[in-house]
């Protein structure tokens, strides 16, 4: 015999502990509250995440940790705190804004809802083993949702102090790997002394560990972690595919160690012109860009890599030697991009990492690769 039980069998008494927790932490046992109201939310009770999540985001007191206990709530099909992150998730140009999250938080909703929660009178004894799952997940890998603590203090150990040096220029960068490896412009950091990165408003000093003047291209090393980055794609190109750049076009003066000024990600898609290399490893892309730019991604509509900003394209000057001026149109703005093989080709040349191919596995809308880019791409500043 089962007897099935649902939360709401247990809702008054939900209640009460949370009442009792809450008292708590206005009492100043923040440890004990968070106690208490962890363990309602292992046993099933929803408001109890939804309020640790208030008390972290009205508190002041970590909101990524906010919106993870506003996630766990949403999951298990709290409606009040998913539409709450639909505000959140939705408004565009904030730093939280991942639209294709709420669907994920829905579905995840509708399996909690499918489990029956039983307590049986006496368990039954398994008959069959558990298959090891293992070998099925270990290639996927899980792909973090929030900056955490841990990634927060690897920057806090290299935020640069005020010096002398002045900021020359500033550019863009995006994140490669997980270990902090940027990639950028060799012009954007060839006169720099110094060269800071701003990263999901984490401020960090780089070095400059590898350039290529003739590819463009810079690989930049912070000693910490970056758990957003790209992968880059290796398809071969086809003329007319939609493309997104993403950089940092308008010039702040960043303010070292605290209350740092945030730059606003310029977001802008276009489609690839040629196929065909020129100047060793440059295509042509309907994209406008401004001088800021420079360095940042081409991303495709996988999500992935497919080449990255040099410059702004000058149609009276280029055009003509590469035999193109008769087929583009003059009312629309062109620029450069650096071949995603070649700089990929390039990095595994270098030694300093191994790139392996990025995987196509899904389409994104431009809403979503605009969130892949606000977590992926760094603003960067050169001083000298």
């Amino acid at each position: 015999m089962s007897i099935f039980i649902t939360p709401q069998t247990f809702a008054d008494t939900f209640k009460s502990k949370r009442a009792e927790a809450i008292k708590n932490y206005k009492n100043g046992e923040v440890k004990l509250a968070f106690k208490k109201l962890e363990a309602l939310v292992k046993k099933g009770d929803s408001e109890a995440a939804r309020d640790m999540a208030l008390i972290f985001l009205k508190g002041k007191l970590d909101k990524d940790k906010a919106y993870v206990w506003f996630e766990k709530a949403a999951k298990m099909c709290n409606s009040r705190a998913l539409e709450y992150l639909k505000i959140i998730y939705f408004e565009r140009g904030s730093f939280y804004f991942k639209p294709s999250r709420i669907e994920y938080l829905k579905s995840k909703c509708k399996n909690y809802k499918n489990k029956n929660i039983k307590i049986s009178e006496k368990p039954k004894k398994k008959l069959f083993k558990k298959k090891n799952s293992k070998n099925k997940t270990s290639n996927i890998q899980k792909k973090p949702t929030f900056i955490t603590k841990r990634v927060e203090n690897t920057w806090k150990q290299i935020i640069p102090y005020k010096n002398e040096l002045k900021r020359i220029g500033h550019g863009s960068a995006f994140a490669i790997s997980k270990n902090g490896h940027f990639l950028t412009n060799e012009h954007v950091i060839s006169r720099c002394i110094e060269v800071d990165i701003l990263y999901n408003k984490m401020l960090g000093k780089a070095k400059i560990l590898k350039t290529n003047k003739s590819l463009d291209v810079a690989i930049l090393k912070v000693n910490a972690l970056t758990p957003f980055y790209l992968n880059f794609d290796d398809k071969n190109y086809v003329i007319g595919e939609t493309l997104y750049a993403a950089g940092y076009p308008f010039t702040i003066n960043l303010v070292r160690k605290k209350n740092l000024a945030s730059p606003t990600l310029a977001f802008s898609s276009g489609e690839l012109v040629n196929t065909e290399l020129f100047q060793t490893n440059r295509l042509i892309v309907s994209i406008p860009i401004a001088s800021g730019n420079s360095g940042g991604p081409v991303i495709g509509k996988y999500g992935l890599i497919r080449g990255q900003i040099t410059s702004g394209f000058k149609m009276e000057d280029s055009l003509k030697k590469i035999k193109l001026d008769k087929y583009l149109s003059e009312n629309i703005t062109y620029s450069v991009m650096s071949s995603s093989i070649m700089l990929k080709k390039w990095i595994n040349d270098t030694n300093i990492l191994f790139l392996r191919k990025g995987r196509r596995i899904e389409k994104y809308d431009s809403d979503e690769i605009g969130e892949i880019a606000t977590r992926t791409v760094a603003y960067v500043a050169c001083y000298r």
